[in-house]
């Protein structure tokens, strides 16, 4: 059972695969100067022969557990260009609800602009790539983690320190042994269900040849972006950049930007680019929590909504960036300065795209917000990019770095994204913790902590509360500063440096915490104890477990560990798990720019079974007399979890897999006794463990046990055994209202309990949260068991194709999708009942002509094919394409079927194609 939990996070470079990187060649065969390039021809990451395909250009990794599916790559674009005819393209790109197929966004990326020996001059990740990653690493890729993975401890989780050398996130995952230890991304920072970082920078030696007319600032730039899966949450994908100046001169004047071509409309059809409408909105949006959150974002929508088929609003939000309350040295509060709209067909002057980094410079400093159109005036749409910006920061020196965080936002028109933007605003604050185990300090709504020893005497020209300055002019009364005896024995205070942001959230009573209810302390910060902050922190369903399907006659067995039910939930730090649920989606037709990868919309998932532990809930409630009325309620249906437990084979005594299995179990018991062995097993994930050979070489435990090398190649028993062996439990469902040749989704998800944490034990009060089916799954199409020898004696044949006549509508029936770039025709055929062997199928037409060859392994029952359609068990499947790339026509086709076992005869037949 596979412990990998996205189907797209790798952590080794990707191949470049079939598109061209190179400057795009325009009609005139002229490759364009940077500063004359305009419009949307797309600038790919160029390459050169020693690039080593570290460029992530295969979309690979996209955001895909939440509702708004994103792109996600290593040079420079946010986005997938929808129709660029990349090898990207394909992928979600701002796509809104998932699986929907209409997508908000072309293209998007960071801009920095900055003045470098008083030039002006901004680094861009679109339309021009000049952030990239390093081309001569090839450990410079994407990685891809999740809260919940091995080394990816954070406050407050109790193993913080995940290696136990008393640093913490002090290795971040790049493939590196940051810390020197000899151990490679071993104690990192994992955040909610989906986490993507990678380093790109602005002076890499393929990037100022391709761009020669750009002069670099300078600038390493370390992109991580989160998502999750709770509907309360995942309509927004969070980022966190950090811009660190490896230059030799001291950067002025820094602007942060974002830059965004956003085309909003279904896939597909044409001219959505030119209706679109761009907004903005800064104010205060009433959140979930009661409070108010301040929100400054820029969005664009499609005007006429495209007939109802595209009614979302997505826009683009500063969460955070360094503040100055004088506005000196920075922004005095978080948010956009520059809010600029333009488009493409008309010159810079007259609103047009900037052409050179003068013009950028320009845009990003702007201390203005555009006007923008009334919603929906039709008469005003076009084309539309738009870019927001923060700053002035004074300067960057060498060495120092500059972090600031996003989201991307959609929602079901402007109020439907003003409340997801205050989610995501939410989900950024985190919660706050007592971490220093003192309730004396954050509390009065002070939690910041200042020393004498970090500012010497500029302490005592401090104030408590910052905000008791704030307009007062030089007659006016100051309150008392921070004086001596205020100091603890280390010299230390807190003070409530964050005042301005408690107003601006509605909140003034935050010094009144003691008599405060804890729903009353919305946007309060520094009380009840709690002083340390824990950003894009939200509470979660337990952690999805690790799943595998296996498809056979009419059936799908659904396989599971119980990984739910031992990670922690990330508040309370105790284990409230209640129950799995299984999803199944069907009815899918792959809308354009999505994937099976990718997954349905949500629409399509439907529940179809829940096991649940058996507990119960106190629940009280009040008669119209007076009288309370307590009752003992079942949490669930308490189905309890043994009616779904699964032995594996290997443990199954009496069995052949049993026997077989004997000198696994021996080695694993012999390695898991070995004191060495937890030394090793520190901070390694033990899914990936148990192995004779890395990439590197032969791993320490290979050299410990060199019998591991027998396994090389089969370590599902070494895996099953390990788990097993570390008190890990499996279950299976096995779903019998299924049919072959129709393609399925399947889902597990777990559930918790709403919980009172007040005593020493966690109490059930309710149903909590549910996790979301989009978080993991996997596809799966049922197909008949191959036909044995015995069977074909018995029986004879009886293979046959289906559907036969192939008409339109039927294949329209059996499982159709819309084409893509790997599937041109999104129809096809299943030739069905094959030969438990190795087969041959060959496709003629009537006057004997080869059409095609298909390879079938009738040998292997569950085929490693990841899109469902492999040629194995007793179906094959063709999608009426010929060897020569081109859809067959109507007419009568013949077949034979081939195999290398003599036990089988060859079989000829015939099927017909109406088109």
């Amino acid at each position: 059972m596979s412990a990998r939990r996205f189907r797209h996070a790798r952590t080794r470079p990707v191949p470049f695969g079939s598109i061209a990187l190179a400057l795009v060649v325009l009609a005139g065969g002229v490759v364009p100067a940077i500063g004359a390039y305009q419009g949307r021809e797309p600038i790919d990451p160029p390459v050169d022969k020693d690039s080593h395909g570290v460029f992530i250009t295969d979309g690979s990794f996209v955001h895909n557990v939440g509702e708004l599916q994103m792109n996600i790559t290593n040079w420079g674009l946010i986005g997938s260009r929808p129709g660029s005819n990349s090898d990207f393209s394909d992928q979600p790109s701002g796509m809104w609800p998932a699986g929907s197929g209409v997508d908000y966004l072309w293209a998007a990326g960071v801009w920095i602009g900055a003045l470098k020996n008083n030039v002006p001059l901004v680094s861009t990740g679109q339309y021009t790539p000049e952030f990239l990653a390093n081309p001569d690493d090839p450990l410079d890729t994407i990685y891809a983690t999740f809260q919940g993975a091995v080394g990816g401890a954070r406050f407050p989780d109790p193993g913080e320190d995940d290696d136990s050398d008393g640093l913490v996130n002090e290795d971040p995952l790049n493939g590196v042994d940051d810390d020197l230890d000899g151990k490679v991304d071993e104690d990192f920072r994992a955040i909610g269900n989906q986490h993507f970082r990678c380093v790109m920078k602005d002076n890499t030696a393929l990037a100022i040849e391709r761009f020669s007319d750009h002069e670099p600032l300078d600038l390493q730039l370390v992109q991580e972006s989160f998502q999750w899966e709770n509907d309360a949450v995942d309509d927004f994908i969070g980022f966190e950049f950090e811009i660190k100046n490896i230059g030799i001169i001291t950067l002025k004047d820094v602007y942060l930007g974002f830059f965004a071509d956003c085309d909003v409309g279904p896939r597909g059809q044409g001219g959505i680019a030119d209706d679109d409408l761009p907004g903005f909105f800064e104010g205060a949006v009433r959140a979930q929590d009661n409070s108010l959150v301040p929100i400054s974002i820029a969005y664009m929508y499609d005007a006429d909504g495209d007939g109802g088929v595209a009614p979302g609003f997505f826009g683009i939000m500063f969460l955070n960036h360094p503040t100055d309350l004088s506005g000196v040295t920075a922004p005095a509060t978080v948010g956009i300065t520059s809010f600029q709209a333009f488009a493409g067909n008309a010159p810079f002057d007259r609103g047009g795209d900037p052409n050179n980094d003068a013009e950028r410079y320009e845009l990003l400093s702007r201390v203005e917000k555009d006007t923008t159109p009334p919603l929906f005036e039709e008469g005003k749409a076009n084309d539309f990019r738009i870019l927001l910006a923060s700053g002035p920061f004074v300067e960057l020196a060498p060495g120092e770095t500059l972090t600031y965080q996003a989201a991307m936002v959609a929602g079901d028109g402007e109020r439907g994204l003003q409340k997801n933007a205050a989610e995501a605003a939410l989900t950024y604050y985190g919660a706050y913790f007592d971490r220093d185990i003192d309730p004396d300090t954050g509390v009065e709504g002070r939690e910041t902590k200042i020393c004498e020893a970090e500012l010497g005497d500029a302490i005592f020209e401090q104030f408590v509360e910052f905000c008791d300055t704030i307009g007062l002019s030089a007659d006016d009364q100051f309150p008392p500063p921070i004086s001596e005896d205020q100091l603890d024995e280390d010299g230390c205070i807190y003070v409530n440096a964050d005042c301005m942001f408690e107003r601006a959230r509605g909140n003034t009573q935050c010094k009144k915490e003691k008599i405060l209810p804890p729903e009353a302390l919305g946007g309060c910060t520094g009380v009840q104890g709690k002083e340390f902050q824990v950003t894009w922190l939200v509470g979660l369903a337990p952690v999805p477990p690790d799943m595998r399907v296996w498809q056979t006659d009419n059936r799908v067995h659904v396989y599971w560990n119980n990984m739910s039910q031992i990670v922690p939930d990330v508040r309370l730090q105790e284990v409230d798990f209640e129950s799995y649920l299984l999803w199944r989606a069907e009815g899918y037709d792959r809308p354009f720019g999505s994937s099976i990868s990718n997954g349905p919309e949500s629409k399509l998932w439907s529940l179809i079974a829940e096991f649940d532990v058996v507990d119960f809930f106190e629940n009280r409630r009040e008669l119209a007399d007076g009288t309370v009325v307590t009752e003992n309620l079942p949490l669930g249906a308490n189905t309890g979890l043994d009616v779904i437990a699964y032995t594996p084979w290997a443990y199954r005594e009496g069995t052949p897999q049993y026997e077989d299995a004997a000198q696994a179990k021996d080695l694993v018991r012999r390695i898991l006794e070995d004191p060495r062995f937890s030394f090793l097993n520190a901070t390694i994930d033990p899914a990936q463990f148990v192995r004779f050979r890395k990439e590197e070489g032969v791993t320490d435990i290979g050299l410990l046990y060199p019998e591991l090398r027998n396994f090389e190649g089969a370590y599902d028993v070494i895996d099953t055994v390990y788990w097993v062996e570390n008190g890990v439990k499996f279950f299976e469902y096995v779903d019998r209202d299924v049919f072959n040749g129709i393609a399925y989704f399947y889902a597990v998800t777990a559930s918790d309990f709403n919980a009172d944490a007040a005593g020493e034990e966690l109490l059930p009060i309710g149903p909590g949260l549910v996790g979301d089916a989009q978080s993991n799954f996997r596809f799966a199409i049922p197909r008949f068991k191959a036909q044995t020898a015995e069977e074909r004696d018995a029986l004879g044949q009886n293979i046959y194709v289906f559907p036969n006549p192939a008409t339109r509508e039927a294949l329209a029936e059996f499982s159709e999708f819309n084409p893509n770039a790997n599937d041109p025709t999104g129809v096809r055929v299943m030739f069905a009942n094959l030969p438990a062997a190795h087969n041959t199928i060959r496709i003629y037409t009537l006057a004997g002509d080869l059409v095609e060859t298909i390879e079938h392994d009738g040998t292997v029952e569950d085929c490693p094919d990841e899109e469902g359609f492999g040629n194995c068990g007793g179906a094959a499947f063709w999608n009426l394409v010929s060897r020569n790339g081109q859809e067959v026509v109507s007419g009568i086709y013949l077949y034979s079927v081939e195999s290398d076992d003599s036990a089988f005869d060859r079989v000829v037949g015939r099927f017909v194609v109406v088109r």
